[in-house]
Order: C-alpha cells, then sequence, then structure tokens
C-alpha cells in the first residue's frame, strides 16, 4: 500500500493511526501544498485533491474516513467501528473539528511568525521539495490562507465551534468511561485525538510538529489553555497510551 499524504496534516494522522495499529505496512509518499493536488487529482482522474489518498493495488481511495472503511472491509480492522455509534462520531468530528483547529492554530502560528517553510519541511518530504520550500512558502501560505479562509474572524468561529466539541467530549468523559465510545478504542477516538492535534501539539504524532516553545508566548499560551482542559487531557492520554502501542490484530 502507498499513502499519499501532507505528512504534518491530522486528516492523514488518522489514517496512519489507523494503519500502525493494525500492522499494515506502506510507505508513504508525501508532498508539499499546492504540489499534492497535481498527485492526488491524477490518482483520482480528478476526483480528489486532497490528502491522504490510499493506493491498495488497484483501489484509490480518497478521504480519511473512507479509507478507515476500507481497512475494516477489506483487513478486518472490526475494532474501527465495533461500537455502534463510532462512524456518527467520527464524522461528526470530521466536520467540526478537522477544519476548525486547522484554521484556528494557523491563524496563531501566522501572528507569531512561525516559517511556512518550516512547518512543511518534513523528513519523508523529498529533498527537491524541500529546497523549493523557502522559495514557494509566501505562495503556500498565500493558498492556504485563501482555500482555509484563514483570518481572524473566521479563526474565531472556529474556536467557538471546537471548543463546543471539545466540551461534548468532556460531557462524554464524565461517567469514567476510558474512550468516547466506551471501554474500546475506536474511529471515534482516532479521530477526536488526531483531530484535536493542531491545538494540542501531542508527542508521538506521526509528523514533526511545531514546538510550543518555538510559537511564540501567546501561541504558546493557547496551546497550555487546552491541553489542561478534559478533552486535552485526554487527548494527551491516547497519545502516550495508545499512539505507539505495538502493532498487533485487534
Amino acid at each position: 500500500m502507498k499513502l499519499v499524504t501532507i505528512s504534518i496534516s491530522h486528516y492523514v494522522e488518522k489514517v496512519k493511526w489507523a494503519l500502525h495499529r493494525a500492522a499494515l505496512s506502506y510507505t508513504e509518499e508525501s508532498h508539499i501544498p499546492g504540489l499534492h493536488a497535481l498527485i492526488t487529482l491524477w490518482h483520482t482522474q480528478g476526483r480528489h485533491r486532497a490528502t491522504p489518498v490510499l493506493i491498495d493495488g488497484d483501489q484509490v481511495i480518497p478521504d480519511s474516513t473512507a479509507i478507515l472503511a476500507h481497512l475494516t472491509t477489506k483487513y478486518g480492522q472490526k475494532w474501527l467501528y465495533a461500537p455502534a455509534d463510532a462512524l456518527e462520531l467520527e464524522e461528526r468530528f470530521d466536520r467540526n473539528i478537522g477544519p476548525h483547529t486547522r484554521r484556528f492554530i494557523y491563524q496563531q502560528l501566522f501572528d507569531s511568525g512561525l516559517s511556512v517553510a518550516d512547518i512543511f519541511a518534513q523528513d519523508v518530504v523529498p529533498a527537491w521539495q524541500k529546497a523549493l520550500l523557502p522559495l514557494v512558502a509566501p505562495v503556500i501560505k498565500e493558498g492556504m490562507i485563501r482555500d482555509m479562509a484563514i483570518h481572524p474572524l473566521a479563526a474565531e468561529n472556529s474556536r467557538i465551534t471546537f471548543e463546543k466539541e471539545f466540551e461534548f467530549v468532556a460531557d462524554r468523559l464524565r461517567d469514567g468511561r476510558p474512550y468516547l465510545c466506551g471501554d474500546q478504542l475506536s474511529a471515534a477516538d482516532l479521530a477526536f485525538a488526531a483531530l484535536s492535534a493542531p491545538v494540542i501539539l501531542p508527542k508521538g504524532y506521526g509528523a514533526r510538529l511545531p514546538d510550543p516553545d518555538d510559537a511564540g508566548p501567546e501561541a504558546k499560551a493557547v496551546i497550555e489553555k487546552y491541553r489542561a482542559t478534559p478533552a486535552g487531557q485526554f487527548v494527551l492520554r491516547l497519545y502516550r497510551e495508545e499512539r505507539q502501542k505495538p502493532a498487533k490484530n485487534y
């Protein structure tokens, strides 16, 4: 299998986590923003430009949720959707957390002056693309601002949206359950933890995240605030206890 990525993407992280836990081997083909779309559009015959895209033999599966469904049906990873409400929660978090933590944190990081080239210069990115980054970083940044609607008003609305989801998760965990659907890890937990990662910056993430100490005092304070919430503590626990757990057949 091959996974086409923007390696730092939190939707990509959801898939990487599932693949690792399922003990399924794959190669990662990572690209910088902009160039990635040429690859994903080619593989999907013009139907899909975002990452991740999983290529499994002659099957091409775009979208993180569709990929997890593929792992369930083809590779028997029933644990992903064993709880009845796992898919419903995953889709809820895809919608109400994924775009919003991303928009909000990029607004914070751009305001703090963090380098776009540094963010996307991941180890798995081809050397020639890394070399291009300092030259194309301003174009990438403008494209991100346009495509993700990264501006103060939208970022504030996104903050309100994902904070409501953090409160929803805190309420759900208040009965002492270890996972969102009860006693078993599922796609709902992977989705919540991975898609919340931009505002938590957990250790163990499947790509190099910005260091809070390098993000400026205001952005660092934001990260610490969300880490301290019950939902943030849940994300940190999942990364500490589950993300790097040795893969086996669950």
